[in-house]
């Protein structure tokens, strides 16, 4: 019977050849006679007896040949996790008693001594292979859990299709042979689909705005060969073709939790956004001004609450990486880049999708613990959180949040610009100052797309004031005849008075015409008042400001 069961192990791997493609000539082939990968055996030419035995083998199906390892595993976690993952069981268990490492790969059940093998560490599989998962699972895909309670929750989780090769075991759970076939390697890495635009993944992940949608599943961007190459492990060229694979790993993945490609949440963004597959962004965040996502690490969760949140800013706070697309919009709306990200009305209520542009930017710049020191914070009214200062019922504002109140002509704008009805974004003003687009970083102060000078004294030039000639005409501004404030010229150009003195960039709970003074510079007159007050065709300052008393000083409005 003994010189029997060779003969017996060879017709079922014969068999098994039949079924599933060639098990022979791949990784899974341990014998001597495996000329696919350098781990094999130098005792044996027989090739299932690695995995399969007719006789003596475990209770577990198909004839199982392998000793189970004794290792607890670490597993998987994440906040926005739906599944509850246990210990690894089933076929699962089969496939770690070889990759998790801890039991040589020669140790077979049917056999006392162990098969010796070459190229191992001490017949287990050596450590610096890809092949190791080890015991931390934390860094890998969940398995050995039932998917059914995930997806009666999540409406991005589904079950793979009816006949589909990606399939649950008998019991109906999520194992490592959902996604691999141990006896069949023609698509590669013993896939039972290709990953191709992430066939693989969303068999089972049906991700809202992504699908056919999102740049990172459609986009034909390539490597340029600059840098580091972004895709290293997939073979695949397009950010399209690699599609979920641009940002995760199912297995050894470096930021663990989400399964990422990078232990730093910028770094997955920026293995492509460096310019080598996408636009140069990267760079932006080395300038003067930036929202400095290298500051904190792993501080950024997607069920967080901005109220109890440390303070942080990173990429995802602004975009959702699976609904980004290029679609355009127009003032207010958000624009592709921005969609499916959640936001704060401006009457402060928390949502799950920012309609517009400012309610992503007034998650952090609405609540005063995330302010910065600016021109804001100096003022009369305080306006440093910024909801304050776009509020529809302040005195004036910049159109963000709603229509300006000035309904009558105001010839200082440039053309495509009406009062009482034009809106504009937060982006409008702030954004990098180069070609890239986005309010990751400037050479300017406040993230400032162009110069807007605040010293007190600064000299006048167009340059110093370039961001407000975006929308205004400053010949106009500077003409008696046309300008609601025929001082401007005296003020500005004459006494080297920045805009910033007298006008709050984003708006003023007082006053009309973005009134809001800064106190560094204006101060309470002889007779305590610092105001201003309109009645008729006449404004009146009530201050002191370089060395002159206001009390009142006087001038006609256009």
């Amino acid at each position: 019977m003994k010189k029997l069961i060779p003969a017996i192990v060879t017709i079922c791997c014969l068999t098994v050849w039949a079924y599933a493609g060639s098990i022979k000539y791949t990784k899974h082939n341990l014998s001597y006679g495996n000329i696919t990968g350098d781990i094999r055996s130098s005792e044996t030419s027989m090739i299932c007896v690695f995995c399969h035995t007719s006789h003596m083998g475990t209770p577990d199906t198909p004839l199982w040949n392998r000793e189970e390892g004794k290792a607890v595993y670490t597993l998987y976690d994440s906040s926005t996790l739906y599944s509850v993952p246990g210990q690894p069981d089933g076929t699962s268990k089969l496939c770690l008693s070889c990759h998790d490492g801890t039991v040589a790969l020669g140790r077979v059940l049917h056999r006392k001594k162990e098969f010796a093998m070459l190229k191992t560490n001490m017949g287990r599989m050596p450590r610096d292979r890809r092949a190791n998962i080890g015991s931390d699972l934390s860094d890998d895909h969940p398995v050995s859990f039932d998917p059914a309670p995930a997806v009666a929750t999540s409406p991005e989780l589904v079950h793979p299709p009816v006949k589909d090769t990606v399939r649950y075991d008998k019991s109906g759970l999520l194992q490592c042979t959902t996604c691999h076939d141990a006896h069949n390697n023609d698509i590669g890495h013993f896939l039972v689909k290709s990953n191709r635009g992430a066939a693989l993944c969303k068999s089972c992940h049906d991700i809202s705005g992504y699908n056919g949608v999102s740049s990172h599943d459609i986009s034909t961007k390539t490597w340029n060969g600059q840098g580091r190459d972004p895709w290293p492990h997939t073979g695949y060229s397009t950010t399209a073709e690699n599609s979920c694979m641009n940002c995760h790993r199912t297995h050894a993945a470096k930021g663990k939790e989400r399964l990422l490609s990078a232990d730093l949440e910028e770094e997955v963004c920026f293995s492509c956004h460096d310019g080598s597959a996408a636009k140069d962004i990267r760079s932006d965040f080395y300038k003067l001004s930036k929202h400095n996502v290298f500051a904190s690490q792993g501080v950024h969760d997607p069920t967080e609450d901005l109220k109890t949140a440390p303070k942080h800013v990173e990429c995802a706070d602004c975009h959702n990486p699976h609904a980004t697309n290029r679609m355009s919009a127009t003032a207010p709306g958000v624009s592709g880049s921005l969609r499916n990200v959640s936001g704060v009305t401006i009457s402060g209520n928390k949502i799950k999708q920012a309609v517009y542009e400012y309610e992503i930017c007034l998650k952090c710049h609405g609540e005063d613990k995330y302010h910065v020191a600016s021109p804001a914070e100096r003022m009369f009214s305080s306006t440093a959180n910024i909801r304050a200062a776009f509020q529809p019922t302040n005195a004036s504002f910049h159109p963000v949040a709603a229509r300006g109140k000035n309904s009558t002509g105001n010839y200082t704008l440039l053309p495509g610009y009406m009062p009482g009805s034009s809106r504009i974004y937060c982006s409008d003003c702030h954004g990098s100052d180069s070609k890239s687009k986005g309010v990751h970083g400037s050479a300017y102060e406040y993230i400032l797309q162009k110069q807007y000078v605040t010293g007190d004294y600064s000299h006048w030039s167009r340059e110093n004031y370039a961001l407000c000639y975006k929308c205004h005409n400053a010949a106009a501004l500077f003409n008696e005849f046309s300008s609601s404030f025929p001082l401007h010229e005296k003020h500005v150009r004459e006494q080297n008075t920045p805009c910033s003195v007298c006008h709050d960039p984003h708006g003023s709970p007082q006053y009309i015409g973005l009134l809001n003074f800064d106190e560094n510079v204006a101060f309470p007159n002889l007779s305590g008042q610092l105001k201003f007050e309109v009645f008729g065709s006449k404004g009146y300052c009530y201050m002191q400001c370089h060395g002159h008393d206001h009390g009142p000083a006087e001038y006609n409005r256009r």
